[in-house]
Formats: structure tokens, sequence, C-alpha cells
């Protein structure tokens, strides 16, 4: 039964990276050894990608078959030759009654696309600059200074866990304004928002049914709300022990925290590595 995982899906922040958001020796050498045994490694995250090409060069995730999920699977790409699978993708008026109630609510609001980060201007500073590093540029904008023809893969509101609640509540109780959204917790201060009927679940089917696999063949690691489709699709559905309750009851393992190189514990005990 284990040669028949042929896919490792893994969430990234607060799974297979540090608390530090660095990628352990021991993580990168199982997931090095995996892959070249021919095993597929998706990294499957709401990072765009240049927070996560550093982790790819790493990990040598560069065979014709290798892929990564951003934005929480709004986007399929081939790290190969660098074609999507998938794209989805708001623009502006898709998003403008949802946009208004953060705003009166007095909440921030940042826009993120495969390239940059928007923060809305007139919404407040936001704490998602602290988040995102370096590697992506970050410009404070008003909404009226943003191109009309805008696109991007996500939205994110980042906020005290209190203020996050709230704002969930309101938006699970009006549907109308979330007709064209999909809204996930990636972490408990950060919502995220994608287009209606993203996942990282979905994003991992097509791409099984691409690769002519099945959920058969998938394992995924995961310890928060937006991981939750993944595992549910997964065979092996792997909980790290710092996991929300909510993960840790969908998956049918649990392993060490991401501080304890809970991945690698893992991978080395199933595979007999």
């Amino acid at each position: 039964m284990k040669n028949d995982i042929k896919m490792i899906a893994l969430d990234m922040d607060n799974t297979l990276l540090m608390p530090d958001r660095t990628l352990s020796a021991r993580n990168t050498n199982i997931l090095r050894k995996l892959h070249s045994s021919g095993k597929i490694i998706v990294l499957t995250t709401g990072r765009p990608l240049p927070n996560v090409t550093p982790f790819i060069s790493q990990l040598g995730l560069d065979k014709p078959d290798d892929y990564v999920i951003l934005f929480n699977g709004a986007v399929v790409k081939n790290i190969h030759s660098s074609k999507n699978i998938l794209d989805n993708h708001f623009n502006l008026s898709d998003v403008n009654e949802v946009f208004n109630l953060i705003h009166n609510i007095h909440l921030s609001v940042d826009i993120v696309t495969s390239d940059q980060v928007y923060s809305i201007k007139n919404f407040g500073q936001s704490g998602y600059v602290n988040l995102i590093g370096s590697l992506l540029p970050y410009s404070e904008k008003k909404l009226s200074e943003l191109p009309k023809d805008l696109t991007f893969n996500k939205f994110v509101v980042c906020a005290e866990e209190m203020n996050l609640n709230y704002l969930e509540n309101i938006l699970q109780h009006t549907p109308i304004l979330t007709k064209n959204i999909t809204f996930v917790r990636s972490r408990r201060t950060l919502l995220e928002f994608v287009p209606y009927g993203v996942s990282k679940g979905i994003a991992l089917s097509k791409l099984l049914k691409n690769l002519s696999l099945s959920a058969d063949n998938l394992m995924a690691f995961g310890d928060e709300a937006n991981d939750y489709s993944m595992l549910s699709l997964a065979r092996v559905a792997v909980a790290m022990d710092n996991a929300i309750p909510t993960i840790k009851n969908v998956a049918n393992n649990v392993t060490k925290s991401n501080k304890q190189d809970g991945v690698a514990v893992f991978l080395e005990n199933y595979f007999k590595i």
C-alpha cells in the first residue's frame, strides 16, 4: 500500500516550514530522497510564486512533472515549463461589495497578485507586510489608484483573531456578498479570499487527474482550515501536532509539530527511510 502513494502535498507555513519560516535540513533531506525515488512533491500553499521559489530550489523540484499549487488552489503551475494548468483570479468589480463591508468594520485589505502586494491605503495599515517577507514588492495604494483592469488571485485581511471571527460570522450570514468568493483561514490572524470554488483539494484533484493519478495515490500534510479540503481528499491525511482541532479530526494521522520536523518524522517512519 505504501507504494500506492505517488504524490505528497505539503502545506508550508506552520507545517513544512519551521516557526522562523525556514526549511530544515531534515525535512529537505527526506523530501529530496523521496523525490529522487519518483515521488511527486507538491508544495501546496497560499503563497504566491516568488515566496515559494527559494524552497522549490532547495528541494530540487525541477522535473517535467513537478508542480506547485499557489494561492490556496487558485493557481496550479508546472515548475519546469512555467505554464499554468489552473488560474482562477478576481477583477476589482468582483469584490466591491465585500471591500465595502470590510472597510465599514474598520479592517485592512491587501491585494496579492502574482508578483506584488497592494495594501489598500484608505483601509488603514495592515500587518500583512510582516508576513510576506522581502521577495514580493509591497506598496500602499488607494483603491482609486489601482489599474481598472487589475487581476489578482487573492486578497487577505490580517487582523486579531477576534476581529476575524466577527468578519467571518458576518460573511457566513450574508451569502449575497460572497457569491463570487471563497474565504478561509490560513492562520488564526489571517483570512484569505480566493475566487468562488477554489480550494487546495480541488486544485489537487485537477493535478491528480492531469497526471493520471487518483486520491488513493495522495498523501497530504496540513495544520489550518485552508488545508481541510486536501486532507479530506488524501488517502493518507496527516495533521501536525500544532494543527487546529478541525484538521486533526479530518486527518487519519497526527505527527509531531512543525517545530519538531513533524513532516520528516512521519515520512521517515512511513517509508522506512
